[in-house]
């Protein structure tokens, strides 16, 4: 009997020692969990409501690069610059006169090469270019092989007696024009409802872009969405605060940037503490520095 209390008083302890082994583990880990830390999920731990996670460079270029003055906004937008031709891009290349001698096919898709073919005119390698680069380019050729052509039938009409040459045309003109509207792609990633790439046709904002990708998701951190703008090598970065509920609820267009071709807009994930802080209304404190300003106004 005293061997089997004695077993049991054993098991009880080896049960206490367990429990107190597991609680000392889950306070240990608590803070890398409040932290947001992506190692004790690798350990299978829920620490972050999504997978979406700002870098540490980003995170603190969020927080000091404050509201740049200089950026078109919603309220002050400004004209993109010319479009660049790209490969996919539809030109239509039209004479000016109708009865111009000039004859191609008047719409021309930009090869993969960035080339366009104008039959007996050549091809032209149009990528990088403007559509007004694009018309001086052409109406040079055009006009230059027009020219040869009337002095080729001038020099054959003098061995023949009675022929009528016509006098060398005088219009060459041409326009160009580009048909598809969209002047580049911006990318609205993260916490949407519908992550994608979209067209840009010149005047849309950060509010259009989300709204385009089906607004923020349940698990997104409106407090900390930003805007990278791509940039040469050797040029600074530019990462942009977006304040989304300054935006959305107070009319503030002051982070509600005029878009860019290449534009991305990244919405990260909500940890579980960050979570937990807005469920219990604590989340005044988790936007960034520049829209806090904004917290105690009615």
């Amino acid at each position: 009997m005293n061997h089997k209390n004695g077993t049991e008083r054993f098991s009880g302890v080896r049960y206490l020692k367990f429990r107190s082994v597991c609680f000392l583990s889950l306070l240990a880990l608590l803070p890398t969990a409040l932290s947001g830390c992506r190692t004790a999920a690798s350990m299978g731990f829920p620490v972050a409501a999504g997978s979406h996670v700002l870098l540490p460079y980003v995170t603190a270029a969020r927080q000091s690069v404050g509201h740049p003055k200089r950026i078109p906004t919603e309220l002050a937008k400004q004209a993109l610059p010319p479009h660049r031709i790209e490969a996919g891009d539809v030109l239509v290349i039209e004479p000016n006169d109708f009865n111009s001698p000039v004859r191609f096919q008047s719409d021309q898709t930009v090869q993969q090469d960035g080339t366009i073919d104008l039959g007996d005119y050549g091809q032209f390698s149009v990528a990088g270019m403007t559509t007004m680069e694009i018309q001086q380019q052409v109406q040079h050729r055009v006009a230059s092989r027009e020219i040869e052509k009337h002095n080729t039938r001038i020099a054959l009409a003098s061995h023949r007696d009675g022929d009528d040459i016509s006098p060398e045309p005088a219009d060459f003109g041409l326009s160009v024009r580009l048909v598809n509207k969209e002047a580049g792609m911006i990318y609205v990633m993260g916490e949407v409802n519908a992550p994608s790439s979209y067209p840009l046709v010149g005047s849309e904002t950060v509010l259009d872009a989300i709204i385009a990708a089906g607004g923020l998701s349940d698990r997104s951190n409106a407090h900390k969405v930003v805007l990278t703008r791509p940039q040469l090598d050797g040029q600074p970065r530019v990462i942009l605060p977006v304040c989304y509920h300054q935006i959305l609820q107070l009319g503030d267009v002051s982070t509600n940037y005029q878009l860019l071709p290449g534009d991305r807009i990244y919405v990260p994930s909500l940890t579980i503490w960050e979570d937990v802080k807005q469920s219990v209304s604590l989340g005044s404190n988790q936007s960034c520095p520049h829209c806090r300003k904004y917290a105690g106004r009615k």
